[in-house]
């Protein structure tokens, strides 16, 4: 539980909530999900200053008391209650590493037609309105959020209003308060301008495996479903072309979310090498401790793409023999077994160019990002 009296840094108080869900009933083991979790939490103790009594950790182990297992009550009930402590200042850091998913949406809040969506270690789904509604929306104007979703599909998984611009770094002006980038990119460049990562990413039960298995479950049969409203659902669409408001103009809380990958995309962990997105994450920040937003989520694009390249080359060269295990070169993987993601065909996906064969971790906000600004957690 988290301590209420704790003493306040000069920035306010830091809260953690870390939830690790290795094994979702009816999905795949994640055997890297609870080292994960506990190296972060040392990464924020010892690198960032957090106090350990402010930092609940969420998982199924026998080490963990049960009301702290990542069910859905439970993890809803320990989010209301970081949320209910902070304060104008306070800062909070969630992190979630599981397993994503996507479900359709009925109520027209997605411009896709999905909610994303995380597992619960019951296999009990938590839809991004959802999220949004315990998490995000209580915080006070002042209040900070950086949240790390170590998941399949979970780039507008908090449903922020800008994901398209913070793709890029682009030239703006500051104008009446307001940051405003120059219009020479269209809107219908939005979706292009993000660059593809390698091809050849599909599912493996041995060494690489993506953390999903979609499924087609209508999201009116679940429950809360709810539309959230958004203080500032009269924003337009993001876009390339969306303003830099300046702190002083924000009336919200500042809230950025770092995904493993985009909403029609795949997150994957080498459990040959034991690499994922969140050891990636630590190991940048832990190397510079003051880096931008751009240069972190540039090092873990590098590091993602580097093991879609071992995947790549592990994919010709065992495509000829597909259920038969293949040694390759030391500096490679073993596959096993290739199967893509069931029952969920993104081949009609209108809204997005990136298909499965990509992986881009990418930021949502609550305010246009400056990528040049030091990461703040």
């Amino acid at each position: 539980m988290f301590v209420e009296d704790a003493p306040s840094t000069p920035g306010g108080v830091r809260r953690a909530l870390l939830v690790a869900v290795e094994k979702a009933e009816g999905f795949s083991v994640l055997p890297q999900a609870h080292k994960d979790v506990w190296r972060l939490k040392s990464f924020l103790v010892k690198s960032r200053g957090y106090r350990p009594e402010n930092i609940v950790l969420m998982m199924h182990h026998r080490d963990v008391a049960p009301k702290l297992y990542p069910s859905r009550a439970n993890m809803l009930r320990q989010i209301d209650l970081m949320v209910q402590q902070t304060s104008q200042h306070d800062g909070m850091f969630f992190y979630y590493t599981g397993h994503g998913d996507q479900v359709t949406c009925r109520h027209d809040s997605e411009p896709d037609g999905k909610d994303e969506a995380i597992l619960t270690y019951t296999g009990k789904r938590i839809i991004d309105n959802v999220l949004k509604a315990h998490l995000v929306d209580p915080l006070p104007c002042g209040a900070k959020l950086f949240a790390l979703w170590d998941c399949c599909h979970s780039h507008t998984v908090l449903d922020l209003e800008h994901y398209n611009c913070n793709a890029w770094r682009v030239p703006f002006k500051v104008l009446s308060g307001l940051a405003k980038k120059t219009k020479s990119l269209g809107k219908r460049l939005s979706a292009s301008l993000v660059r593809d990562s390698s091809e050849g990413r599909r599912s493996s039960t041995k060494d690489s495996q993506a953390r999903t298995r979609s499924s087609t479950i209508d999201s009116m049969h679940l429950p809360d479903l709810c539309r959230v409203t958004s203080p500032d659902s009269y924003l337009a669409g993001c876009t390339p072309d969306c303003p830099m408001t300046l702190p002083e103009m924000r009336v919200k809380a500042h809230v950025v979310s770092l995904s493993a990958c985009r909403d029609n995309e795949l997150a994957y962990d080498d459990n040959a090498t034991g690499e994922t997105v969140t050891k990636f994450f630590i190991e940048h920040l832990e190397r510079n401790p003051n880096t931008t937003y751009q240069d972190l989520r540039s090092f873990i694009q590098q590091r993602v793409d580097a093991i879609t390249r071992r995947r790549t080359r592990a994919k010709q060269l065992t495509s000829d023999y597909p259920h038969h295990l293949q040694k390759l070169s030391e500096n490679d993987i073993e596959i096993e077994n290739w199967h893509k993601c069931e029952r969920h065909d993104h081949s009609h996906d209108e809204n997005d160019t990136s298909t499965l064969n990509s992986q881009q971790p990418s930021y949502s906000s609550h305010y246009r990002l400056d990528l040049s600004q030091v990461v703040d957690i």
